[in-house]
């Protein structure tokens, strides 16, 4: 009976450790807020030039895009900026609906595997190609109510790629405002050309 029972424990423990949150799974404007209590490591933050309300970390270990892992990575010999973190957008910190989440990644062998995913999976994305700044990409997907956006820029010592996935329509401090931009206004500045 007790080896049945340490059976159980050693079974229902590496299921626990094993659980990955698929970021992609998550549904824009469902409450997440098991997602955040199940993860002890997510801090309450305002999301940077967004202004949105949050969580964000740099200890990543417990999920995944889609069929990716994600992961903690620091830059090695890199600067204090250098490493990969996650940001959830959420409404507001009582009903934590979710709004997006960005996946800023250091780890360019990650990044691509990430990408591909994206590619595989959501088709008609837009592209520039620029070889001196990094590679942006754009997909528009009204049937899912979100915006993607992958942009990379090269820094010294490695390509940081963002993934920043947002529900269509999101206005920075998620304003109810019209003259307040959206996430996509706040690209189209960067991305005229391909942005329209």
């Amino acid at each position: 009976m007790n080896k049945l029972i340490g059976i159980i424990l050693i079974g229902c423990l590496v299921v626990s450790c094993s659980s990955k949150a698929d970021l992609e799974a998550l549904k824009l404007d469902e409450d997440i807020s098991k997602v955040i209590e199940g993860h002890k490591e997510l801090r309450k933050n305002l999301a940077g030039s967004y202004g949105l309300k949050g969580y964000s970390s740099t200890k990543l270990d417990g999920f995944k895009i889609g069929s990716v892992k994600i992961s903690s990575y620091e830059v090695p010999k890199g600067n204090v900026s250098d490493h990969s973190d996650l940001w959830i957008y959420i409404d507001n910190y009582n009903a934590k609906k979710l709004l997006g989440y960005k996946y800023s990644s250091a780890d360019e062998e990650e990044s691509e595997k990430i990408l591909d995913y994206l590619k595989s999976k959501y088709k008609g994305y837009k592209t520039n190609i620029n070889k001196v700044h990094g590679d942006f990409y754009f997909w528009d997907l009204p049937e899912a109510n979100k915006w993607i956006f992958v942009d990379q820029y090269d820094c010294v010592n490695h390509i940081q790629t963002n993934f920043t996935i947002v529900k269509r329509g999101l206005r920075i401090e998620d304003s109810t405002s019209k003259s307040v931009n959206t996430i996509y206004d706040d690209y189209k500045m960067g991305y005229p050309d391909l942005l329209k």
